[in-house]
């Protein structure tokens, strides 16, 4: 017989107020319209109360039958709920199918002692996911039912601390990956060198219409002042962006961990908003080592991984380690993922690729600079990122870089940080070569790589690389 229990009483206070939160406008505008064409004598000024009364009474008349009717039952091979208050919904998820479980709690559920468990199953809607408010701790009891379905009951209700390992991320770690994950670092430094330059760097034209405007708008201030003025007061703005990212970046990382649980990664994470994520290693189709410009020259990376069923966008890309060392990650490897934990040496893009590569990388550029140039006042000065242009995309070439073996194929490109990709070919939806007429001459291809996915997959691609490596692995 089965022994159906009701999510926490939670639910009841997030369904009255969802309620209102969605029908609040409505309601108001109701209320005016209502309240206004009653007579005084006929009750109209009590209206507006005897109207809220009742529409307070019917929210949490509803909530509290969505929470009757809202019941489980979890076994060993799979959990059974059913929900609904004019439609009933019933459900059987077998936790074979189950791709992923995450437990989270606000600050204000966790004074409630209420963790949302969210389950998610193949499929490519909102319907594959189950969504219940519990207990902290009979949240952590159906999680550790789902991921260790083999074990015996016993063995469910204790934590095998023989097979736990783990890696955790620093206050000081997450504060450098917040100021160098920014673009508004990049922005303070030129602001900062603009501003000790402004008189050699501003032209004269220029600085004599700033004196004009000022001597009509705000006689007695020079124009060059007027410009470090407005330097400065975007300065103050982006250095106050820069400490409110910091900040935003440590309250949802705070206190990131990364335990490897037997096939199990789980994550934890966050100040206020706390989240747990369980993920079942069999479900990583890939996994993304990302250098960032900044990060590569001071020896710190990031690590992502692709996943099938993850989240509530099926797919999405898992920071499973914000920021380390770059020593850091052959135990990182060895301790968590172990089964990526392979040795490879890239094919390198040929030099004969070069020309090609810079030139259709640069002419696009090419064309916006020289139309700014012809356009824009003083545009001539955009011809000073020609060399900067050229060396990035020279470094986007070097970067290039491509592996396979009999298990695993590694791909390594830049966009703006660089990413290596590593991906176990019984993941691999297809692979593909792409040429053009030029390429195929000199020998050169592109090549691309579709993992699995819920729906259309992840694709990556590595371009200018030499036929033949393509073809061998294609």
């Amino acid at each position: 017989m089965r022994e159906l229990k009701h999510p926490h009483k939670f639910i009841i206070f997030s369904g009255i107020f969802q309620f209102l939160k969605s029908s609040l406008v409505p309601f108001i505008l109701l209320l005016i319209s209502i309240g206004s064409k009653i007579p005084e004598k006929y009750g109209g000024n009590y209206t507006e109360i005897f109207i809220v009364i009742i529409f307070l009474v019917i929210i949490v008349f509803l909530s509290i039958i969505r929470w009757k009717r809202n019941v489980y039952f979890v076994e060993p091979g799979g959990m059974y709920i059913k929900y609904g208050v004019f439609k009933i919904h019933e459900r059987t998820v077998p936790f074979s199918q189950v791709h992923s479980a995450d437990i989270s709690s606000s600050i204000v559920q966790r004074l409630f002692n209420v963790y949302k468990l969210e389950i998610d199953t193949p499929g490519g809607d909102k319907n594959s996911e189950i969504s219940i408010f519990l207990s902290k701790e009979e949240a952590l009891r159906v999680k550790q039912i789902i991921f260790k379905v083999n074990k015996s009951e016993d063995e469910v209700e204790i934590m095998e601390e023989k097979n736990i390992r783990k890696f955790s991320s620093s206050l000081t770690d997450l504060f450098v990956m917040a100021t160098m994950s920014t673009r508004i670092l990049a922005g303070f430094f030129i602001i900062t060198a603009f501003y000790s330059k402004i008189d050699d760097i501003v032209p004269k034209e220029f600085k004599r219409r700033a004196q004009l405007f000022t001597d009509n708008m705000m006689k007695g201030v020079k124009g060059s002042s007027l410009i470090k003025y407005v330097v400065t007061l975007i300065l103050i703005v982006l250095i106050t962006s820069w400490i409110i990212s910091v900040i935003l970046t440590i309250i949802k990382y705070y206190k990131f961990t990364v335990i490897r649980e037997e096939d199990n990664i789980k994550l934890s994470y966050g100040l206020f908003d706390k989240k747990e994520v369980t993920i079942p290693v069999k479900r990583i189709q890939s996994l993304i080592i990302v250098e960032g410009v900044i990060k590569k020259s001071l020896g710190y990376f990031s690590l992502n991984v692709e996943t099938i069923g993850y989240g509530k966008d099926k797919g999405e890309s898992t920071m499973i380690c914000p920021i380390a060392k770059r020593r850091v990650i052959d135990k990182f490897f060895e301790d968590i993922l172990p089964e990526m934990n392979i040795t490879y040496k890239l094919m390198k893009s040929p030099r004969k690729a070069l020309k090609g590569f810079l030139l259709f990388r640069l002419l696009d550029d090419f064309i916006a600079i020289f139309l700014i140039a012809f356009f824009a006042p003083y545009g001539y000065y955009i011809f000073l990122l020609v060399p900067i242009l050229v060396i990035w995309h020279y470094m986007r070439f070097i970067d290039n870089g491509l592996y396979y073996d009999d298990d695993f194929v590694v791909m390594r490109y830049r966009k703006l940080a660089r990413e290596t990709v590593i991906i176990h070919k019984n993941c691999i939806q297809s692979m593909e070569k792409i040429q053009n007429i030029f390429q195929k001459r000199n020998g050169i291809a592109k090549y691309k790589v579709t993992i699995a996915g819920d729906s259309l997959g992840t694709s990556y691609k590595v371009g200018y690389m030499n036929e033949n490596y393509v073809n061998d692995i294609v």
